[in-house]
């Protein structure tokens, strides 16, 4: 009995304790939602999208992302962020552009993913949603996200991800033991991997020596003495500075609830950025008032694909939030969705917040295919 105990004790402690490392090749697709004023109804525009990830020890993320699709657009962006393990979440923001190639003067966009990691029956995915921005700080767009990890990439393995994996304490005690007893043991030093650099040729309109290229995305990749340095030149991008990331401490007998699953309503309508405010104080309150004449208006309100507020209906008394935000947790998004129209379309609503002694006042809008949401980013007030 004490044996089968023993056993239970350490199951449970092995499942507990196994921790998520992110590090490897995602590959899936984005879809960007949009309206199409000509037809008159909601378009979706399909995407091929891999991301290489390293998962850094603080749970920080760096690596790069590929965007591709036909002949019509080609990128590969620098890509910085947070993975929270105790929820998780993943946030992606891409940075910087380093290649690109696009066609009809398509604007080049930089991407900020929010995903939630999940893994069934061996198969890791990240799903979730994305906004976008032009190097103009103009919207473009956003959608949803799907990735799988693979094993393979359609394009160059990043450094990081060539580097040597240190033997494993069975393996180093099989080479004590193999040489102990006078045989020929493994080397307690594995052979490091050449550093090579592949030198992208264009042939009659193809590569020579690019590792697996995606069909179709062939003609994408940019020899970087030629049309790229002409390209980036064009583009201006904020340099982002990585954020020092403290991982989350969970104490061993809490039980972690698994991530939640995006809402069907935020992935059929678009999620419509109305606003982003920087504010200083750690607990913000934030008030939902009926914007103009009360009409019977009724909302839902989200964060991280949960309810916060569940069909309220909008009056001259206010549905109230209290939200707490740190260095940990500097970033909060809240997602309004009309549950309805109201007396009179569309559903309108007051958002009153209120950091410390200061009051921001946002007049948001949303409907039966637009969702409303505000972000709200933690930043210290300066110390005196």
């Amino acid at each position: 009995m004490r044996l089968i105990f023993t056993s239970l004790i350490f199951l449970l402690s092995f499942f507990s304790g196994k921790t998520q490392n992110l590090t490897g090749i995602w590959r899936g697709h984005f879809i960007q939602k949009d309206f199409d004023l000509i037809k008159g109804r909601p378009t979706e525009d399909r995407y091929k999208y891999e991301i290489q990830i390293n998962n850094l020890a603080n749970n920080g993320i760096e690596g790069v992302t590929y965007s591709y699709k036909t002949t019509v657009f080609y990128g590969k962006a620098a890509l910085q962020g947070i993975y929270t393990k105790k929820t998780k979440n993943l946030i992606v923001k891409e940075v910087k552009m380093l290649e690109l190639k696009v066609t009809n003067n398509t604007a080049p966009c930089l991407m900020t993913c929010y995903l939630d990691y999940s893994e069934t029956n061996g198969k890791e995915t990240l799903t979730g949603t994305y906004t976008s921005i032009s190097e103009k700080n103009t919207d473009c767009g956003s959608g949803t996200v799907f990735l799988e990890k693979v094993t393979t990439t359609e394009f160059e393995k990043e450094p990081f991800l060539l580097k040597k994996k240190e033997p494993s304490a069975t393996t180093k005690k099989s080479t004590e033991v193999a040489s102990a007893n006078g045989k020929k043991g493994l080397s307690g030093n594995l052979p490091t991997t050449p550093k090579t650099t592949t030198k992208v040729e264009l042939k009659n309109g193809t590569q020579s020596g690019l590792p697996k290229i995606k069909p179709g995305a062939e003609g994408f990749v940019i020899a970087k003495n030629d049309t790229l340095k002409a390209t980036q030149k064009s583009v201006t991008v904020d340099t982002v500075v990585k954020p020092s990331v403290v991982a989350p401490i969970i104490p061993q007998n809490k039980k972690i609830e698994p991530a939640a699953k995006v809402p069907k309503v935020l992935l059929e309508r678009e999620n419509n950025l109305q606003k982003t405010l920087i504010v200083d104080q750690q607990e913000v309150r934030i008030d939902y008032y009926d914007n103009g004449q009360v009409d019977n208006d009724t909302i839902t309100v989200y964060h991280n694909n949960q309810v916060l507020i569940n069909r309220g209906r909008l009056d001259t008394k206010p549905l109230t939030l209290m939200v707490h935000l740190d260095e940990q947790n500097p970033k909060y998004e809240l997602i309004t969705v009309a549950e309805n129209l109201g007396d009179t379309p569309p559903n309108t609503a007051l958002m009153v917040i209120t950091a410390g002694k200061k009051r921001y006042e946002v007049n948001i809008t949303s409907d039966d295919k637009k969702n409303a949401k505000v972000i709200l980013e933690y930043q210290a007030p300066p110390k005196k």
